[in-house]
């Protein structure tokens, strides 16, 4: 047995990095101002870090087309309050802590975990939605390969009622004009990366092993619609 959603703390630092470039390129697209283009690349950044807190509690055979089954899909639909409640009690600013909260939003009103719709999503959030998604489908996972730009641009279009559209054009235009060059590259193994980055990663799962999801935490999530994407 493994884990089919397993937190590896330098592809979830990858993902960040690369889901912030894209979302502070797409904000410049759309002019939103300097200070909010901000707090979109830290939101972009950090907005999967509540998934550090979940991942020993994900737990199943790891194979080609494994899909999430539904218990562990609500716990991945934890993590988006679990990293806005982290980050806030940390002393990040109310501002970002929204945007991560509500990153998995969707434009028509199916996503998580409020189940807001349209302009009820800040607009950091909707940036974030679309670079999320698309980060995702264009990266390897445990249960898929990865999809090429050209087939990641389709499935999003497919679910174009999830996206702000003037989000989506706008960051139709980043991709055109950067192509994967914001994309990391991943190295073989943590210790190739930064041997005092691996220590701290097994540090971080010995910390987390003792956390267990409470019944509040239990309930703060729907299990209403997604998109192709966790």
């Amino acid at each position: 047995m493994g884990r089919i959603v397993d937190y590896n703390l330098t592809e979830e630092i990858a993902h960040g990095i690369y889901v912030s470039r894209l979302a502070r390129e797409v904000a410049r697209e759309l002019n939103v101002p300097e200070e909010a283009e901000e707090h979109v690349a830290i939101a972009g950044l950090l907005h999967d870090i509540g998934k550090l807190r979940l991942a020993n509690y994900l737990y199943a055979d790891i194979r080609p087309g494994s899909p999430l089954v539904v218990e562990e899909m609500k716990y991945v639909r934890m993590h988006p309050v679990i990293s806005s409640q982290t980050l806030k009690s940390y002393g990040m600013g109310e501002d970002v802590c929204r945007i991560i909260r509500h990153h998995h939003e969707n434009y028509d009103g199916s996503g998580y975990p409020d189940g807001l719709s349209g302009d009820n999503i800040p607009m950091g959030a909707r940036i974030i939605r679309v670079c999320d998604v698309y980060a995702a489908l264009t990266s390897d996972r445990p249960y898929r390969s990865r999809f090429s730009e050209e087939e990641a641009m389709a499935l999003m279009i497919e679910d174009i009622s999830c996206f702000d559209l003037r989000v989506f054009l706008a960051f139709e235009r980043v991709v055109h004009r950067v192509g994967t060059s914001y994309k990391v590259d991943i190295p073989d193994s943590d210790e190739e990366l930064c041997p005092e980055l691996a220590v701290r990663n097994r540090r971080h799962y010995v910390r987390y092993a003792r956390w267990k999801p409470s019944a509040r935490h239990a309930e703060m999530s729907p299990e209403g619609g997604q998109s192709k994407s966790t």
